[in-house]
């Protein structure tokens, strides 16, 4: 139980609170828009308690998520029924308890009837872990760059699972059994593909599934405070350029459901996909790394990436 001394001080009263251990990662602000804010520091508090059990529900997945476990509620119980894994599209499920080796980035596994395939890795926890092997448990795990591997090899160990990384990103992942060289799409499964997609770092890919999923790690995102999809430039470690072009490479890609490791999801539509990014490449290099940087509303670029 939170303290008032550990507590956000912009809390609203309630039963509700998130304290002050919190890194300022969004997911809280993912899952619970309406009720979770964001101060000057980028540190999120209970801007509104909840009013409904939906809203209830909401603050709950949040909790779980949280990668500090920063979000308490003083009068209840967690609920008996587990909110994760929680149905985003379907076949495809958000696994919450983000891990704290990757700042808090979301994993999700797909459901397949050829092997379930899990993208980055959430906390390795016995609740969870039960819950993905009563699903068919995990045939690959995909990770999309060094940032967000987290407790990969304890997944992989307990399911058996191939790992999938590139080459210029695979010091991260000592245990990875599959390393993609180059540039060139690689199927991983029927209907499952892997692409380059450099700019966060020199090995990130993205995964298209079934051409109509596209999993993006932290290469595009919906900016849920200017209602588009983004990219984020000061977490662009290997160039502004690259991934610009990559932003024209996912230009061409048959699109409806965007699954972002940093910042929120979205159920796009095949045209407004490809209405908003026709246009974000040329954007970007139009205003430039550090002007887009700079405008309001810009998802999570003032934190410092962690140790």
């Amino acid at each position: 139980m939170t303290t008032p001394a550990e507590t956000n001080p912009l809390d609203v009263e309630g039963a509700w609170s998130i304290d002050t251990r919190c890194i300022g990662c969004d997911v809280a602000r993912h899952w619970a828009p309406d009720l979770v804010g964001q101060d000057d520091d980028g540190l999120s508090f209970i801007a509104r308690q909840p009013e409904t059990a939906e809203e209830q529900a909401q603050l709950w997945r949040a909790a779980v998520a949280c990668p500090t476990q920063s979000i308490r509620n003083r009068n209840a119980r967690r609920p008996d029924e587990p909110p994760f894994p929680f149905e985003l599209a379907p076949g495809v499920l958000a696994l919450g308890h983000n891990s704290r080796k990757s700042f808090g980035g979301h994993s999700y596994l797909a459901v397949r009837d050829d092997g379930n395939v899990l993208f980055d890795s959430p906390r390795f926890e016995r609740a969870l872990v039960e819950r993905v092997a009563e699903l068919g448990g995990v045939a690959h795990i995909l990770l999309s760059h060094r940032d967000d591997v987290a407790d990969y090899a304890r997944w992989a160990d307990r399911f058996g699972a191939r790992v999938w990384i590139h080459a210029a990103d695979a010091d991260a992942a000592p245990k990875a059994t599959d390393i993609i060289e180059g540039s060139d799409p690689t199927t991983i499964a029927p209907g499952v593909v892997a692409l380059l997609a450099p700019g966060h770092t020199e090995g990130h890919l993205v995964f298209h599934l079934d051409e109509r999923l596209l999993f993006t790690g932290d290469t595009l995102h919906w900016n849920h405070r200017r209602g588009e999809l983004d990219v984020t430039p000061i977490q662009t470690w290997f160039g502004w350029e690259a991934l610009a072009e990559t932003m024209d490479m996912l230009a061409g890609l048959r699109v409806e459901w965007v699954f972002a490791g940093h910042g929120s999801w979205r159920h796009m539509g095949f045209d407004a996909y490809a209405a908003e990014m026709r246009e974000l490449g040329p954007a970007m290099r139009e205003v430039g790394r550090y002007a887009w940087a700079e405008r309001p509303g810009t998802s999570f670029d003032w934190y410092p990436f962690p140790d």
